[in-house]
């Protein structure tokens, strides 16, 4: 477990997510039509501006599930200079990954857990939580502190027919460790990816928030799968502070701008 400091001296650890981005090895290919490489570098840049203390992708990196696409990727991270994490989607080869970093961890900052679990599940789409990670989910729940968990495939539904048939296959296993174990409320806030598009769902004292694709966005509440095309890649800034409280925030972009979403904010 690493000890993640705050840059600044408020004591507010920064977060930015980053998810989905779905690279190619070639530079010239392309995913639905999209130049995801680019659409991925500008959100990085616009994290960079940003100066988190951590940088979080969560998963579906690599399309090709290709070990040239996660060289490259790990290439641009190191070369941001931002401490940072990622975790594997069902776009993914974990094994891969691991020959850069690896691709789970459990941090701590003075006052917050962030914990990474592992959704992957091989030959699937959906998502499933090992024994392993589930274990590593209690272990930290034992811990008093504020509690951030992440990972690829949401435990909830998100009302489209298509994608809540591939999240979490076992939520509800998810769900009853935390119901059993955290007595104390510390599972404050869940992030993820999968859906690209936005999501802010209370689920009872956890807050649960994903995040739009750095490529292509899902249209939200459908039947059938279905692309957005006029829908912005975003990050999400989420701000952790001292007391167990945290506050996020939506900034949608482009080559050429950068406009502002949604935001919440939550306390226990």
């Amino acid at each position: 477990m690493s000890l993640l400091n705050p840059i600044t001296e408020s004591g507010v650890f920064r977060l930015v997510q980053l998810t989905d981005p779905h690279l190619l090895a070639d530079p010239t290919a392309r995913y639905r039509g999209l130049d995801t490489r680019q659409r991925f570098l500008a959100g990085l840049q616009l994290a960079r501006r940003l100066q988190p203390d951590l940088l979080l992708l969560t998963g579906d990196l690599a399309q090709d599930e290709a070990a040239a696409t996660y060289q490259w990727l790990y290439q641009q991270l190191q070369a941001s200079g931002l401490t940072w994490r990622w975790l594997p989607g069902n776009h993914d080869a974990p094994e891969l990954m691991q020959a850069w970093s690896s691709s789970v961890f459990h941090d701590q900052t003075p006052h917050w857990q962030l914990l990474g679990l592992d959704s992957h599940w091989p030959g699937q789409v959906a998502g499933y939580l090992s024994a392993t990670e589930l274990e590593r989910l209690q272990q930290a729940l034992t811990d008093p502190r504020p509690l951030l968990v992440a990972l690829h495939h949401p435990p909830i539904k998100v009302n489209s027919r298509w994608m809540d048939a591939i999240s979490l296959d076992n939520a509800s296993n998810f769900w009853q460790l935390v119901d059993k174990l955290d007595l104390k409320q510390q599972l404050k806030l869940l992030i993820c990816g999968h859906v690209h598009q936005p999501l802010s769902r209370q689920q009872g004292h956890t807050r649960v928030l994903a995040c739009p694709s750095t490529a292509a966005q899902f249209t939200p509440q459908q039947d059938e799968f279905s692309i957005d095309d006029k829908a912005l890649p975003a990050l999400r800034l989420i701000r952790l502070n001292t007391r167990g409280c945290f506050s996020s925030r939506l900034i949608h972009y482009d080559p050429q701008a950068v406009t502002h979403s949604s935001s919440g904010q939550g306390c226990g």
